[in-house]
Formats: C-alpha cells, structure tokens, sequence
C-alpha cells in the first residue's frame, strides 16, 4: 500500500514538472528573460551585507568567502523549497482559508499527495540556481580548508534548514483552521520574513540578539549556524543544535496542525455565502 502511494506521489511530481517545462518552453525568450532577472534580483538581495563583508575583510570572524558561502546556504535552501512548494504545500494556510481543504476532502488521494501540486523544478529554479553558483564561487576562492566531512554535513543541514522551514509555516498555518479569513496569508508572512532576514550573520552579535534568533524566531538556524557547522567551527552540542531543534519543532507542528484539523472537520469554513461564493 505505502509502495503504490510513494509511485503516485512520484508520478504526479513528474507530471507537474513536465507542465511547468512545457510553460518553460512554450516561450523559452521571455523565460529565459524572466529566469536571469530573478537571479540578478537574487543576488542584489543579499550582495548588501556580502559587500559589507568585503569593505571590513569579513564580519565577526568569518572572512568575506564565508559570509559569501552562507549566502549562497540560504539560497539554496529557500530555492529548493520555492521549487517543491511554491504554491500550495509550503504554504498551507492559503489551502485552508480559501476553503480549498474541504475540496480535498473528496480527492481519492491522501492529503501529502495532493500537496504536490504546484511545484516549479524549471520556471521557479532562479534562487537556486543563484545559490548553486554562488556556493561554487565561495568554495573555489575560500582561504580555509573545509574539514574532510563538509560534504556530508552540507547536505545534512540543509535538510534540517529546509524541515525549520516547513514547520514553522505548518505550525503557524495550524491558526488557518479557526480563523481562516484573518490567517489566510500567515504563513506567507512567516515564510518570507524568515527569507528575508536569513542573510545576515550572528557572529559577533550580543546574546540578546543572537538567541532569540536561534530559538523565537530561527532565522540563525536556515544560513549562519549550518554554515558555521560546516565550516568546522562549532565544537559540541552546538552541532547537534539545529536538528534537535528541527525535531523539536516538527513535532510541535504536527500536534498543533492535527489539533487545528479535528477542529475545522467539525466546524467546517465560514468564508462561503449561500451562493457559493468566497466572502
């Protein structure tokens, strides 16, 4: 049973991807033009604090390459996550407070499987791709050597940056199921804030700066703390930090989603009027 789930769910992401490359090539010139603005845009988003990094020779211990690496880090992780789930399924609260949940309901298929709809591997590929070159980039001209497992631990803290994410926008989406008009975007606001303030580096910072960032509100743990992780200098439990955290907060965001969901299949959705239409 879970054998033909899993063929599913890969059958429907290969049948999105081929529709989002038949959107790619359908007009390749004014993709092609949209693909590389995002990149330039991209890069110009976090060039700020890398340019910084360059005029002082670094920023609170990390030298300019290794601010430029956790850059490239950060893309990467919120690149491939706008790949996978740009539309529907790293932003479930949209799903809810538009009333399109109920709509699952009827689907023959699972709630994860449905979830794949809208994914963009071609058209929405830009930050990651940026992030990729960038990473080139940082590792060709970086000073220090990287310890022998960097690979390894690359690989593994961007999955647990990559889950951060994800929860977090399920928790906070979890409100959707009781107020589904006021928290239809709130997971947008959650999503793109940690987005938007991921860039800048903690070194240095003072604790009452740095902690919360590491805990209330993680942005430290999608670039700063993977990359120092990586770059061999974080000794200890500080390793271990990010995926006990990432642990920690999937599993509060699975209680309270579930929690949100026993609540709205017996409440059910206010935002439609008798006409059928979304109020």
């Amino acid at each position: 049973m879970v054998g033909k789930k899993l063929k599913r769910y890969f059958q429907l992401l290969g049948i999105y991807a081929r529709m989002d490359l038949a959107s790619l090539m359908r007009d390749r010139k004014f993709m092609a033009i949209a693909i590389t603005a995002d990149i330039v845009s991209n890069i110009s988003s976090i060039s700020g604090v890398f340019l910084l990094a360059w005029k002082f020779g670094g920023i609170g211990g990390m030298d300019r390459f290794e601010v430029l690496f956790m850059l490239a880090y950060g893309n990467v992780v919120m690149g491939f996550l706008n790949m996978i789930g740009g539309c529907n399924a790293l932003f479930p609260s949209r799903i809810i407070g538009r009333g399109q949940w109920e709509h699952m309901f009827i689907m023959p298929l699972p709630y994860t499987v449905q979830l794949t709809v809208g994914i963009f591997p071609f058209t929405g590929s830009s930050t990651f791709l940026s992030g990729i070159g960038m990473l080139w980039v940082a590792l060709h001209y970086m000073e220090t050597p990287l310890p022998w497992w960097w690979l390894g631990a690359l690989v593994f803290q961007l999955i647990v940056s990559m889950a951060i994410v994800v929860a977090a926008s399920y928790l906070f989406s979890s409100l959707a199921f009781y107020a589904p008009v006021q928290c239809e975007e709130i997971c947008s606001t959650v999503v793109y804030s940690m987005e938007y303030t991921r860039s800048f580096p903690l070194s240095g910072m003072p604790p009452y700066i740095r902690y919360p960032l590491l805990t209330i509100f993680p942005v430290g743990l999608l670039a700063w703390l993977p990359t120092m992780i990586i770059l061999g200098k974080c000794r200890g439990l500080e390793q271990l930090y990010p995926a006990v955290f990432a642990v920690f907060l999937s599993l509060t965001a699975a209680y309270y989603f579930k929690k949100g969901f026993r609540y709205y299949v017996k409440k059910g959705i206010n935002r439609y009027v008798a006409g059928g239409h979304r109020s």
